[in-house]
């Protein structure tokens, strides 16, 4: 018996575990465990080949359906909010407006500088995964606050400049991720 409940714990890890009586709580009441598992998808990787630097270890993936941002985007009413805030009429007064976007052909050249498809990726990318890019931004902006020295003039300036550029990708990256999340969600 002890056998076999062991082997349904390990068939079950990482599973979340509800527990139950059986019978009503007047009558002795024996518990009784129920296992929440999520589905999981193997994944396998046909192009990997054992090198140097590989393992060989594969992760399972939790099944998600595909992000849809123009739904996500209607859900939240984002657009209605940008019109209750006047961000389209305050472009035109800039001198900013469709015709001139036409004109100037900014959607064409922003094609083909694969602007549009890497925005594509990014906002359909795992939100994680864009808050973890920060990192070796932070640890470049306190590289740079330890280790370029401010003697001079030209080093103080590159000493901060350094700094500045490298913090701010850090916030960039960080934030992105929670506004990322923000407009994936469900």
């Amino acid at each position: 018996m002890a056998a076999s409940t062991l082997n349904q714990t390990q068939a079950l890890n990482g599973a979340r575990f509800a527990t139950r009586p059986l019978r009503p709580a007047g009558r002795g009441a024996a518990p009784r465990t129920v296992a929440l598992a999520t589905r999981k998808v193997n994944t396998f990787d046909g192009d990997w080949k054992k090198g140097f630097w590989g393992t060989g270890y594969f992760n399972e993936d939790k099944e998600k359906a595909p992000v849809n941002v123009l739904r996500s985007v209607e859900s939240k009413k984002l657009l209605s909010t940008a019109g209750k805030f006047k961000l389209l009429s305050s472009l035109d007064k800039a001198g900013l407006n469709l015709a001139k976007v036409e004109e100037m052909k900014l959607l064409s050249k922003a094609e083909q500088a694969g602007l549009l498809s890497l925005a594509e990726r990014v906002l359909t990318s795992d939100p994680g995964t864009v808050t973890s890019l920060s990192i070796p931004f932070l640890l470049a902006s306190v590289g740079s606050l330890v280790f370029i020295p401010t003697d001079s003039l030209p080093a103080f300036i590159a000493h901060w400049g350094a700094f500045a550029v490298a913090f701010g990708g850090f916030v960039t990256f960080f934030a992105g991720g929670f506004v990322l999340a923000g407009i994936q969600e469900d």
